[in-house]
C-alpha cells in the first residue's frame, strides 16, 4: 500500500484535480481535500472533502492542526501565490512536508508545470549555466507543439461553474473567504461583454497601432521594443514583480525609453489575449507617452500576432511572462525586469535596462536549448486544464509525478534564488 497522504488545496476552475486524485487513490495513496468556496466543491463532487469556513488569520493554525490530525505528507496546490496557498506552502517547506505547486506550463502550449515548494522566485530551478547544462545532460529534445485542442466556450463555462455558487449562497455559507480574482467576477463578466462588443473596433486600431509602429515614414524599419503586457493581477505580478504592481512598471519602463532609447526607436504594448478591458490600458499608456513627450514613439495594440511582432522586434522587455520564453526560441533579445524562471546569464540581458535599449544582447542558443532540456525534465509535463484529452493526459502524467520519489530539484537547492530580490526594482522606482 502507498502510504502517502496527499492534501489538495484550490486548483484549477475544471475536473482536474479530481481526476489526479483518482489516480493517486487507485495506487493506494489517501487523498484529502479542503475546499475553501462552493466552487471548490463543484469540480471535486462526488469526492468528499473538508470545508475551512475560518479567516485567513486562523487559517495556518486550522492547516496545523489538519495536517498533524490526517498524518499528510504531501500538498498539492494550484500557484503560489494565493493567500491561503503561500501559508501552506511556507508551513509544508518549514515542516518537511513535500509542497507540489501545479500551474501553466512554463512551456506552450500543451504542457504544464509541476515544481516543488514554488514558482518564480520561490522556485528551486537553477540560475548558473553550468547547472542548467548538467541538468539537461541526456535530456530530449523538448517537442513545443501543440496536441489539443483548446475551446475559449468551454473555459468560460467552466468559469461560471466555478464562480456563480460563490456570489449568492456562497457569502452566506463561507463569508471570510474572497475570489483570489482581481475583481469581482460580475466585474469581469461585464468586462468580456464589452470586449466582444467593440472587437472590430478594436482589431482595426491593433492593426493601426502596429503600422505606425513598424513602418517607417521613410525607406526602411524602424527599430521597435515589444512589451507584451500581463494581468495586472497575475500572482506573477503581484508577488515576483518589482513593486507587485504592473501599471507602476509599464509607466517606469516609458520613462526609462524616454530617457534612454535611441530617438529613432519605437515601443510597441500588447495586451494580454485574456485580459478583460478593466485595466483600461489605452488611456493608461496614452496618458503617460503624452506627459512624457513621446506619444509619436510608444504604442497599444489590443491583438496582432505575437510570434511574428516578436520576430520583427529589436527586442521583448517583459516582467516575467512566459512570452519570453518564446522570444529566446526565436532568438530574440529579452530583459525580464521581475523574477522570471528564464532569467539566465546567457539567456536574457543582465545589464540595465537603460543599457538593454540601444544594445540588447543577443541570447546564446545552445544554452536555451539545455535551458529548454532541463526545464522540461525537471518541471514540466504534458497536458492541460481543459478538454478531455488533456485533462486525461495532464493527470496521468501530474500523479505520476507526484508519486515519483526522485528528486528531480535537489531540496539543497532551495535557497539559490534570491526571494523577493528584485535587481531593477532601483532602476525603476529610484
Amino acid at each position: 500500500m502507498n502510504a502517502r497522504t496527499f492534501l489538495f488545496l484550490q486548483g484549477p476552475a475544471s475536473p482536474f484535480f479530481r481526476l489526479v486524485a483518482d489516480r493517486l487513490e487507485a495506487t493506494g495513496a489517501k487523498v484529502k481535500r479542503i475546499n475553501f468556496c462552493l466552487g471548490d466543491m463543484a469540480f471535486w463532487w462526488p469526492k468528499r472533502g473538508n470545508f475551512y469556513r475560518g479567516s485567513k488569520k486562523n487559517w495556518p493554525a486550522f492547516l496545523a492542526s489538519y495536517i498533524r490530525h490526517h498524518a499528510v505528507t504531501d500538498l498539492v496546490m494550484l500557484g503560489d501565490g494565493r493567500d491561503y496557498h503561500a501559508a501552506a506552502a511556507d508551513f509544508g517547506i518549514a515542516e518537511g512536508i513535500r509542497v507540489h505547486v501545479i500551474e501553466h506550463g512554463y512551456l506552450r502550449p500543451d504542457w504544464l508545470t509541476i515544481e516543488p515548494d514554488g514558482m518564480s522566485a520561490h522556485s528551486r530551478f537553477p540560475q548558473e549555466p553550468d547547472a542548467i547544462r548538467k541538468l539537461a545532460e541526456g535530456a530530449p529534445a523538448v517537442d513545443r507543439g501543440g496536441l489539443f485542442r483548446s475551446s475559449f466556450l468551454t473555459y468560460a463555462l467552466y468559469d461560471l461553474v466555478y464562480h456563480i455558487p460563490n456570489v449568492v449562497p456562497g457569502a452566506l455559507l463561507h463569508p471570510h473567504y474572497r475570489t483570489h480574482g482581481a475583481a469581482h467576477p460580475i466585474v469581469e463578466y461585464s468586462g468580456w461583454v464589452w470586449k466582444a462588443v467593440t472587437a472590430r473596433r478594436r482589431r482595426a486600431k491593433a492593426e493601426r497601432a502596429i503600422a505606425a509602429a513598424t513602418t517607417a515614414p521613410t525607406s526602411g524599419a524602424p527599430r521597435f521594443f515589444l512589451f507584451p503586457l500581463q494581468l495586472p493581477g497575475d500572482y506573477q505580478i503581484i508577488r515576483h514583480a518589482p513593486g507587485g504592481d504592473l501599471f507602476a512598471i509599464v509607466e517606469a519602463v516609458i520613462a526609462s525609453f524616454t530617457r534612454h532609447a535611441p530617438s529613432e526607436t519605437r515601443l510597441l504594448f500588447k495586451v494580454h489575449p485574456i485580459d478583460n478591458g478593466l485595466s483600461r490600458w489605452p488611456e493608461r499608456i496614452e496618458k503617460a507617452a503624452r506627459r512624457l513627450g513621446v506619444s509619436g514613439r510608444v504604442f497599444l495594440a489590443d491583438g496582432g500576432d505575437t510570434e511574428r511582432l516578436i520576430e520583427r522586434s529589436a527586442g521583448v522587455v517583459t516582467v516575467n511572462s512566459t512570452v519570453g520564453l518564446t522570444a529566446l526560441a526565436l532568438g530574440r533579445p529579452v530583459i525580464a525586469l521581475g523574477s522570471a524562471i528564464y532569467d539566465v546569464a546567457g539567456l536574457t540581458s543582465q545589464a540595465p535596462l537603460s543599457d538593454f535599449w540601444r544594445q540588447p544582447p543577443l541570447p546564446d542558443a545552445d544554452l536555451f536549448d539545455a535551458f529548454m532540456r532541463a526545464l522540461a525534465v525537471t518541471t514540466q509535463v504534458r497536458g492541460g486544464f481543459i478538454g478531455k484529452a488533456a485533462l486525461k493526459t495532464g493527470a496521468d502524467n501530474v500523479a505520476a509525478r507526484l508519486l515519483d520519489e526522485r528528486e528531480r530539484l535537489p531540496e539543497s537547492w532551495r535557497k539559490m534564488r534570491n526571494r523577493g530580490v528584485f535587481r531593477y526594482q532601483g532602476e525603476l522606482f529610484g
